[in-house]
């Protein structure tokens, strides 16, 4: 039986010291019937030359130099060259494990789903593996749409990502990527959710997480990380119109958000006022629902419950809500 092709997309941003051990690892599939599209969006380092290089080593890779448009536009850049029936996304400074493609098409093919997702482990800058507890879905559990919505919205052990996954090539034929924007991943995995039949999870750990000193999520605030409050408001409207059952549930998420961005902020209150105060009020606008739904994470309700006090108690209850 011949593999399907399975598109991967690598998007890349000087990354030179580490894209030599993404690309290594994807060439080392044991799955190998496999399109690698490196989309050099704009780099400023020798990431481009190296891709240069490897396009020239192996007929499977493709690159694509472009101005620089940020992770969604390289991300879109990669499915208008794709020709996979299925995507996968590794980010450039990420790599897997020899097997990783075939976990995730086995659990694709095996349960006639539209996504996989495998675990993940993350890997710090001294490249200190740790067990993230977060990944641990039960071994290999098939949800149907409503209940992964459900599984994601509330945080069941179910991340906002799109690396790690396998998705049908026809689930971005109406989603796309926002351009320019940050937290572009919360944007649209709610939407592939809503848009897939089946979706397959195992807990077996084939992609490695690295995260970098200078990654957004170890970043100071900036006025732009309110676009995860967007996605999120949108999120909830996304839901009141097509799924009202679970309104409650993108609150919760949209309620992690805000403590999320308002731990980002710390002591920096008085120069981003204006986006502290906005935080502050979709706290208060949504702090009840959160309080009585029995679904929402404890820590959740906790911190809803906490805001009533003082908006002190919010801003330390921020650092509660922020740990997995």
């Amino acid at each position: 039986m011949n593999e399907p092709l399975i598109s991967v997309i690598v998007p890349v941003y000087n990354v030179e010291h580490y894209i030599k051990r993404c690309v290594d690892s994807i060439l080392a599939q044991t799955y190998t019937n496999l399109e690698i599209i490196l989309v050099d969006d704009g780099s400023t380092d020798d990431s481009g030359k190296i891709c240069d290089e490897y396009a020239k080593m192996d007929i499977r890779v493709k690159i694509v130099h472009q101005k620089n448009g940020g992770l969604s536009d390289a991300r879109n850049t990669g499915i208008r060259q794709a020709n996979g029936i299925c995507y996968t996304f590794i980010d450039s400074d990420d790599y897997v494990a020899v097997d990783y493609i075939a976990c995730i098409c086995r659990l694709l093919w095996e349960n006639q789903a539209q996504i996989a997702i495998c675990g993940y482990r993350k890997v710090l800058e001294d490249f200190e593996i740790k067990k993230n507890f977060d990944s641990e879905i039960s071994t290999e559990n098939l949800y149907y749409s409503e209940e992964a919505l459900f599984r994601l919205l509330y945080q069941r052990k179910m991340i906002t990502s799109v690396w790690g996954r396998l998705f049908r090539a026809e689930l971005f034929e109406q989603i796309h990527f926002p351009k320019a924007k940050l937290h572009e991943d919360v944007a649209v995995t709610y939407r592939l959710f809503d848009a897939a039949e089946k979706i397959v999870c195992t807990s077996a750990e084939k992609y490695y997480y690295f995260q970098r000193r200078d990654s957004i999520v170890n970043q100071k605030f900036r006025k732009q990380r309110m676009d995860y409050l967007e996605f999120t408001k949108e999120c909830i409207q996304y839901m009141n119109r097509n799924h009202p059952q679970l309104t409650r549930a993108a609150i919760s998420r949209h309620f992690s958000a805000c403590f999320d961005l308002l731990s980002c902020i710390g002591n920096d209150k008085k120069i981003f006022a204006e986006e502290y105060l906005q935080i502050v009020q979709e706290i208060r606008k949504y702090r009840k629902t959160v309080l009585l739904d029995s679904n929402a994470r404890l820590k959740n309700r906790l911190a809803a419950a906490g805001s009533y006090v003082s908006i002190m108690a919010i801003q330390k209850l921020s650092c509660l809500l922020k740990r997995p």
